[in-house]
């Protein structure tokens, strides 16, 4: 049996190291977007060009997931059994689909691209560079596909540590490429994709070279391939599908019916007031990413106990972690944006704070996708999101198509959908696959969760008032402020006994973990017994 997969140490490095490589990525943003919005003036109708299109990459999951969703799931479950031939069956058995879709794909992005200017709202002179941005992420995809089930080796064997270093490589990449195109050559939207492709693409090529190195099993071989897997796997795809779809829905459709029934700056307001959301939203499925193989082990187990446990103590965290950013990123949501992007955008702000208010809502539930998966247990889970976003497609619609409220009709559907749709079906369905009840939840997750979040605002308010920043300098201060007094009371009394005595451990584990990688060189990190 595969104990290691379930260490506690092991989960807290390879989060953290999660964590780091998404706030890299978003500080990145957070200077483009000044950059380009503030310092360069770029027009909100090139712009609006970039949100729209990477809201149709949100759409690929959902049309991918019913072959590749299953993938991870099924592979650690066999590589927890130890066995191999099952790898190599469901790597091989699935392969040749993907590759007939990747092409699929391919041959109708490239067409729609082509074409682009029937489908969305485009400015006659960015349409060259419309066209070329989505054929590029159409070639991503058509790229990522194919090799899904080869790279799935750092996820089996939980190396995210080495992981968010390819990331952090891939990262830098990026950051390197788009600095020599806009200050070398011009500053377009263009080159944002046009990097993010590039180092996207070589980032994967690496993580496959790796994954297949860890797990010498993932092989494509004419010979293991075993249809009657297929529909297994599509059985488990279907369901993960349709809460795709509704992610997708809820990721894309704002975006969508804006560039249709808004304006270009409706669509710039909306995406720079998400862009908080995005992150640490992207944050927290690095984050919680790996307790998905713990959380498969553990239900191949039968560990009934330790699943209620982690479903607890991971709805306790997420509402620490992202507390701590929301509280004061709504009540410095106005001066935020002035120093940011400017004052004409300041509609962004309202639209922050109506989907920063989803967290205290959502948040104490974060576990249910996992646990859904690790249990095998789509259909539930698959049907309520679906629901709720189809509803918050037509709210939106009524909103932005007949009221004209903009941007902050789009903000406001959500926010009305997931204040109703989450405590009424989604907490009751977490509370069911994790075997707790509601009196245990609120003592162990919602109460000690919101206590720090609650010091920590009056301090944020205070300052606010006190204050008034205007600036980065005084922005910051006043975020540390509040901060300080969060982390006292998280620490001395929100923390309960296990979970300071974990921090403690997992701190140890880091600073033998750094230590470890300074006296190792990056192919001997690699080079671990395989299986």
């Amino acid at each position: 049996m595969r104990d290691n997969l379930i260490k506690k140490k092991t989960v807290v490095v390879n989060s953290i190291s999660s964590v780091v490589a998404k706030v890299l990525n978003a500080l990145v943003l957070v200077w483009l977007y000044q950059y380009l919005l503030k310092v360069k003036e770029i027009s909100p109708s090139e712009y609006s060009i970039y949100p729209v299109l990477m809201s149709i990459m949100a759409f690929a999951p959902f049309l991918t997931s019913v072959l590749t969703s299953g993938i991870g799931r099924y592979v650690v479950e066999a590589y927890a059994r130890d066995d191999r031939k099952r790898i190599s069956q469901i790597v091989s058995t699935i392969f040749l689909p993907l590759a007939a879709t990747a092409s699929a794909i391919l041959a109708l992005g490239l067409l729609g691209a082509w074409y682009i200017d029937h489908i969305f709202s485009i400015s006659p002179e960015y349409l060259w560079d419309a066209r070329i941005m989505m054929a590029l992420l159409m070639f991503l995809l058509a790229v990522r596909l194919p090799l899904a089930p080869f790279t799935v080796g750092l996820f089996v064997r939980q190396k995210f540590v080495l992981s968010n270093i390819i990331l952090l490589c891939t990262e830098f990449l990026r950051i390197g490429l788009l600095f020599i195109l806009l200050f070398a050559v011009s500053t377009r939207v263009l080159w944002i994709v046009t990097a993010l492709v590039i180092a996207e693409t070589c980032g994967q090529m690496v993580t496959l070279a790796v994954s297949m190195r860890l797990v010498p099993s993932l092989r494509f071989r004419l010979k293991s391939i075993h249809w009657p897997l297929m529909k297994e796997l599509v059985s488990f795809g279907s369901w993960n599908a349709m809460a795709r779809l509704a992610d997708a829905i809820r990721k894309s459709a704002d975006l969508i019916i804006l560039n249709h029934f808004g304006t270009a700056l409706d669509v710039s307001n909306f995406h720079i007031g998400s862009v908080p959301l995005r992150h640490i939203q992207q944050g927290s499925v690095s984050a919680t990413m790996p307790l998905q193989p713990v959380l498969t082990t553990m239900h191949a187990q039968n560990d009934k106990r330790r699943l209620g446990n982690t479903y607890l103590r991971g709805g306790r965290y997420a509402l620490w972690v992202s507390l701590l950013l929301v509280v004061p990123l709504i009540i410095f949501r106005k001066e935020l944006i002035l120093v940011w992007v400017g004052e004409t955008y300041l509609t962004a702000a309202t639209v922050m704070a109506l989907l920063l208010a989803l967290f205290p809502i959502q948040y104490g539930n974060v576990m249910l996708p996992k646990l859904s998966i690790a249990k095998g247990i789509l259909r539930p889970w698959a049907i309520r999101s679906l629901i709720m976003q189809l509803v918050n497609l037509g709210l939106t619609i009524y909103l932005v198509g007949f009221l004209k409220m903009g941007a902050i009709g789009s903000a406001l559907s959500t926010f009305i959908i997931l204040l109703v749709g989450e405590p009424l079906l989604q907490l009751p369905l977490g509370l069911r696959l994790s075997g707790v009840s509601l009196q245990r939840w609120l003592r162990q997750t919602l109460i000690p969760g919101f206590v720090p979040g609650l010091s920590g605002a009056v301090v944020w308010f205070g300052c606010g008032a006190l204050v008034r920043p205007d600036s980065w300098i005084s922005l910051i201060a006043c975020g540390i402020c509040g901060a300080v007094v969060y982390l006292i009371v998280l620490f001395t009394v929100a923390l309960q006994p296990l979970d300071r005595k974990d921090l403690l451990s997992a701190i140890k584990h880091i600073q033998s973990r750094i230590q470890k990688m300074y006296r190792s060189t990056p192919l001997k990190i690699i080079a671990e017994p395989n299986e």
